[in-house]
């Protein structure tokens, strides 16, 4: 019976094991089929897609560098300069060095009207007419478009409302090959903006912009629309074959390079993902307690996987994929510990960019972000001789290397080796960025130190590089200790400056060329307790540090409309800081002052630097806009020393510019100088602003202003600063004199 028994038994599971196995393989061949169509759609989707957004990215790229030279082309002065009579001058700075240092166009070219060459330059460069050769036929095609819009545009009127455009861009854009380098070339119609200055004739020059196809085109592209491997590679070439591959045509049609990358395939991506997980149902079905133990083993591998994931990103940046600082002082204590054991000393470099800031200001966050990475990289490969070297980014753009050292002169030659490296031009995306670096270091040779003190004194040196110049490297010393507290006592000394009221303004004069003093500016003075008269170049930067600044201008402004308000001739120009204009409400903080206390603010102007204009956020043009309707003069201070002058002079409406004193200092020492001095002043004029140059202290000097077209001077030459009661004493009601000779 037994035996019978278990054949029975035998037979009945056969027989509820074969239905169970027959449908269950016939599932995994359906999901297996299933799967693999899905596959399959999947790529097959995402590659179309992909090579539609490549196309349409591509051609919105042609757009966007054909709207970069609209405000340059479309531009009365553009018309003067350009139509009437060539200004080479002026298509060097406007077009072919302008166009080349902020957008990477290499080429520049101007064709007269019956497509005769005018001005060639090569990398900003004026070049001689070989340059045109090569883009010759890609251009002839480019200007019959060009031509025909133009004679078929309406008549030009001049605008009657201020700021509207009378004429519409009139464009062509085209892809050439000159021996191996695909170039985009872009061709735009020289036309009014404002239609005050109209064409000398039915046809106006035509500037040709061209711009290498190259890695950093490659890499925008790339990035903004997500693409792996993007390359350009000859027409037909062997490197596209099993890559997806978008032609570039040139004007004639015919390709002359192509465009390929690594196309994403979701779906093998997702097979990827799921082969194991099938894997393991696989194996349940034919031993479920194996496939239990390796699920089981798989979750475990999965779960610490996360785990050590999390781990990553809670002590690592995100941005620079560098330690953070809480795995530097979790790290930093260990490596205190092996000093005196396994290595003499420690080095601890702070390293820090300068002028960071204005990089976000100019290129926006992504470039300062992309500048970040490239720190590191750059930090990476400084200390890759170096074995056990820490790398963490404390926060912004402040970098800290820990790195151990067998003496002091080791330590030298591994921050000047880190500051030469970043020194450097960096190539991205965005262009050629020159930032500077300072470098602070400390040298730890007793491993008991706090961990908090070593990055102070690393913080400490690196701040003395900063005031000694940046762009240096600088080791801890015993006094810095004492500078730090003597920079936290005078921190503490504005507080109670601000408390004690014992700030004063003094008024220096702005003399015309006749001698006369039609305005004065204020400038503020302080006079420490302990240390003497403390200049403003060092108590304002501390002051926006430690976030005095606004009560402190507050101070100035209240002061000087009590002390000017009731002269009657003087114009009076009062200091604005970034931090103020950046500040929600500034504007009606100042309203309220001048309500307050009775003033014209049609006899004031409002200087600010060129940096309290940069990214223009809403606070900022707000404030802007509010203090042009109570109807202040804007004065843009220290101008040409900025990232972006002329684009400034676009975007917000000045009244004044004042020339910065680097300029006047260095006339007569080169051509270049008094060159930029003089573009200045015409490029004011072009605008219809007044302009000032200060820091005027020689005889020489203001001659050589004069000479320029100057008509406004500010110095010690011309007038020392005094108190309101001097200023009024000489200038009012008379608000004039002449110059002592």
């Amino acid at each position: 019976m037994s035996v019978k028994r278990g054949i029975a038994e035998l037979s009945r599971r056969h027989q509820l094991l074969v239905p169970i196995a027959g449908m269950t393989f016939g599932t995994l061949a359906l999901l297996v089929l299933l799967a693999t169509f899905l596959i399959v759609s999947f790529d097959w989707t995402a590659s179309n897609r992909e090579q539609q957004m490549v196309e349409q990215g591509f051609q919105r790229q042609l757009e966007q560098y054909d709207e970069i030279l609209v405000p340059q082309a479309d531009w009365d002065a553009a018309v003067t300069n350009l139509d009437h009579k060539f200004n080479e001058q002026f298509a060097d700075v406007n077009f072919s060095a302008q166009l080349y240092m902020f957008n990477g166009f290499t080429r520049s070219f101007f064709v007269d009207g019956d497509g005769k060459l005018l001005y060639a330059s090569v990398d900003g460069k004026k070049a001689d007419k070989t340059a045109f050769a090569p883009f010759a036929g890609t251009i002839s095609k480019l200007l019959a478009p060009i031509r025909k819009a133009e004679a078929r545009r309406p008549p030009i009127r001049p605008s009657t409302t201020s700021g509207d455009t009378v004429t519409q861009p009139i464009q062509a854009n085209g892809i050439v090959r000159v021996g191996s380098t695909v170039y985009i070339v872009i061709a735009t119609l020289i036309q009014p903006d404002l239609g005050k200055v109209l064409p000398k004739g039915p046809r106006a020059p035509v500037v040709i912009m061209a711009m290498p196809v190259d890695r950093s085109v490659l890499n925008t592209l790339a990035t903004r629309y997500l693409v792996d491997d993007l390359e350009l590679v000859d027409a037909s070439s062997s490197n596209g074959i099993g890559k997806a591959y978008f032609p570039l045509l040139d004007p004639t049609g015919r390709e002359i390079a192509a465009l390929v990358w690594a196309p994403r395939r979701p779906g093998a991506m997702l097979f990827q993902d799921l082969k194991l997980p099938m894997l393991a149902a696989l194996v349940l079905l034919i031993f479920a307690g194996w496939v239990l133990i390796r699920r089981s083993g798989a979750i475990v591998d999965e779960l610490i996987l996360n785990e050590k994931q999390a781990k990553h990103l809670a002590y690592h940046d995100q941005l620079t994929r560098v330690p953070n600082r809480s795995l530097l002082f979790e790290r930093l204590p260990v490596m205190l510990g092996e000093v005196g054991r396994t290595t003499p000393m420690l080095a601890i470099l702070c390293v820090d960019l300068d002028r960071f800031k204005e990089v976000n200001d100019t290129l926006g966050h992504p470039a300062g972000d992309q500048l970040l990475k490239l720190l590191a990289e750059r930090l990476q490969a400084a200390s890759a001789q170096t074995e056990n070297a820490l790398i963490a980014r404390l926060g912004g753009d402040e970098f800290v290397l820990v790195c151990p050292v067998q003496d002091r002169q080791a330590a030298e030659a591994l921050a000047n080796r880190c500051l030469d490296l970043i020194l450097q031009p960096m190539d991205c995306e965005y262009g050629q960025i020159d930032v500077g670096c300072s470098v602070g270091v400390a040298l730890i040779d007793d491993g008991k130190v706090d961990p908090s003190i070593v990055l102070r004194r690393a913080d400490m040196a690196l701040y003395q590089s900063k005031a000694d110049g940046k762009g240096r490297v600088t080791f801890f010393e015993p006094g810095m200790d004492e500078a730090f507290q003597t920079r936290r006592g005078i921190e503490e000394s504005l507080r109670a400056s601000l408390r004690d009221d014992t700030f004063h303004v003094v008024y220096q004069p702005q003399v015309d060329v006749e001698g006369n003093v039609p305005a004065v500016e204020a400038l503020l003075r302080w006079k420490h307790p302990e240390l003497g008269e403390i200049s403003p170049s060092v108590f304002i930067p501390l002051a926006e540090e430690c976030g005095l600044i606004m009560p402190i201008g507050e101070f100035v402004m209240r002061r000087v409309f009590e002390e000017t308000g009731r002269w009657c001739n003087l114009r009076v120009a009062i200091n604005v800081s970034a931090v103020q204009m950046r500040t929600p409400g500034y504007a009606t903080q100042v309203m309220q002052l001048a309500a307050r206390t009775g003033i014209d603010p049609s006899r004031y102007e409002i200087e600010l630097t060129e940096t309290a204009l940069l990214g223009d956020g809403p606070a900022t043009a707000e404030n802007f806009e509010i203090l042009r309707r109570l109807g202040f003069s804007i004065v843009l201070d220290d101008f040409g020393t900025g990232y972006s002058s002329l684009s400034l002079l676009h975007r917000f409406h000045v009244d004044k510019i004042k020339i910065d004193r680097t300029f006047v200092h260095g006339l007569g020492e080169s051509g270049e100088v008094n060159a930029l001095v003089t573009a200045i002043v015409k490029l004011a004029k072009s605008f219809n602003l007044g302009v000032i140059a200060e820091g005027v202290e020689t005889e020489e000097q203001l001659r050589e202003l004069t000479l320029a077209g100057y008509s406004m001077f500010q110095g010690f030459l011309t007038g020392m600063p005094q108190p309101a009661g001097e200023i009024a004493a000489r200038y009012e009601p008379a608000a004039t004199m002449r110059l002592q000779a």
